[in-house]
């Protein structure tokens, strides 16, 4: 099989389509070439997370990767090593290397314990490749590599198939950014990057500010050029440059400023402008073909948004379980891998899947679901308020019945919410004998035959949405041919 692209796909491989893959791919190896400098770096081999001080943050420490064994525990919040102060020095670079800061020697390290000053001698290694694996043996870290490597083939190949399209080449980038961000984040940084200023800048732009410089401008693109480019930027071509000045503006924000606030902020107002970009392609653009591909790319980005809103309860220390913490770390990483997904499909083949359906089957069974456990724990509670009244005491009856209840129920109520989601949601797809009818009225009232032909021609359109629509109409005289073509790619 040869990889040589057709005359087709070379002639859309246009200067534009050449820029944007140059671009990736230098993305992508620059990425690869610090995380390899950094694995260079000698280290004390924790992972090592920031307080949630802003004013003073500190290094508090959270897993041992790599480490030779010390005293350190988890938890401990980094004060000084070797008597050089790093508290309050974790967003910062260009620190003095300590004597000791050595693979293969020691240093003293001062940390915060349970109120108090703690010193310990800590061993000095260098990294190694059971840290990968460590990262890829967790939940959240094979979510996070196994989707950003999913994520980026879906961009290459829908690159590869329709890079004409600036959507196409905005999902590109915003895929393969991600991918440059996990990458750089199999390598912890901590120390060793703080102590390296080439590290630390390097590290600094692929593990965090490539959201809001690259990720956040991308899904912009992406948004004002889907399903089709926004009229307003047809009529001005330089509106095309807004996504690529919000990047250099968030840059300057990080950089210059030394304001990571600025760039979340940047990046969630990037994410609302392009959600309400998606829907006002889905208020202003009627046709078949355009409506499909919006169900596709909004449903894409709703899930990725509630699974992304999970992390919060975590975040703030709402839950504390563990292992609903692994469940956060792994939510990331798939919300991306689902945007990148729904956003392909829509941009290539969108029919492979009918998402009406996927929806619509959601719908019944979350309603059914509700609302069978509410009957459980409404009747479970009714019966056993009932049996502590008659005889004093609960009784396991109640479970007993309450089950029975529901498994008699479960038939006639998902039938009842079926039909209650069809009539509302889903009339003109799914009634079609009431869209049969109609049509048989006009043939009986109706003798135009120009008007018949494109009464039918939209029937079968608004019903099957097929790519293309084909009428023969035959006399004694001539045949008529009448065809309508869909807009598919």
């Amino acid at each position: 099989m040869s990889l040589k692209p057709s005359p087709k796909t070379a002639a859309r491989f246009d200067r534009g389509a050449w820029i944007i893959l140059i671009f990736v791919i230098a993305m992508i190896l620059l990425s690869l070439a610090q995380i390899i400098y950094r694995f260079t770096l000698p280290t004390d081999g924790w992972e090592v997370i920031t307080s949630v001080s802003f004013d003073q943050p500190n290094w508090i420490y959270y897993n041992n990767l790599a480490g030779a064994p010390s005293d350190l525990r988890r938890e401990d919040e980094l004060l000084a090593v070797d008597d050089l102060s790093v508290e309050g020095t974790a967003s910062v670079s260009g620190l003095p290397v300590p004597t000791n800061w050595v693979a293969g020697k020691n240093v003293t390290m001062t940390v915060l314990r349970d109120g108090q000053h703690v010193s310990i001698d800590v061993p000095i290694v260098q990294w190694t490749l059971g840290t990968l694996w460590h990262k890829l043996s967790s939940l959240a870290g094979a979510a996070s590599v196994f989707g950003a490597l999913l994520m980026a083939l879906v961009g290459l190949f829908t690159f590869w198939r329709r890079s004409e399209l600036p959507a196409a080449r905005a999902l590109l980038v915003l895929c393969m950014a991600n991918l440059a961000s996990t990458t750089s984040g199999l390598l912890p940084d901590g120390l060793s990057v703080t102590f390296n200023p080439l590290a630390y800048t390097m590290t600094g732009f692929y593990s965090y500010a490539i959201i809001g410089v690259v990720l956040g401008p991308s899904l912009l693109a992406f948004s004002l050029n889907f399903p089709n480019p926004k009229q307003v930027m047809l009529r001005h071509r330089w509106l095309n440059f807004i996504p690529l000045a919000v990047s250099l503006t968030i840059w300057i924000g990080i950089y210059v400023l030394k304001s990571a606030a600025f760039g979340w902020a940047g990046t969630m107002g990037m994410a609302l402008i392009s959600l309400l970009s998606l829907i006002h392609a889905a208020i202003t653009q009627h046709d078949a073909v355009s409506r499909a591909q919006l169900r596709w790319s909004l449903g894409g980005f709703m899930i990725a948004v509630l699974m992304l809103l999970s992390i919060f309860p975590a975040a703030f220390g709402w839950i504390n379980d563990p292992i609903y913490g692994e469940f956060t770390g792994a939510s990331l990483p798939l919300a991306f891998t689902i945007l990148g997904i729904t956003m392909s499909i829509a941009i290539l083949r969108y029919r492979l899947f009918d998402i009406d359906v996927i929806i619509r089957r959601t719908l019944i069974y979350a309603a059914v679901t509700a609302l069978l456990a509410l009957i459980y724990f409404g009747g479970v509670a009714l019966l056993q308020n009932a049996f502590t009244t008659i005889a004093g005491q609960e009784s396991p009856l109640a479970i007993v019945v309450s089950t029975l209840i529901i498994a008699a129920l479960f038939n006639p109520l998902r039938h009842r919410v079926q039909n209650l989601v069809d009539r509302r949601f889903f009339r003109q797809k799914y009634d079609a004998q009431h869209t049969i009818e109609e049509f048989a009225a006009s043939l009986r009232d109706d003798v135009d035959m120009e008007h018949l032909q494109n009464e039918l021609l939209r029937v079968v359109e608004s019903t099957m949405q097929p790519e293309s629509i084909s009428l023969w109409v035959a006399n004694s005289y001539k045949t008529t041919f009448v065809t309508k073509h869909d807009s598919t790619p």
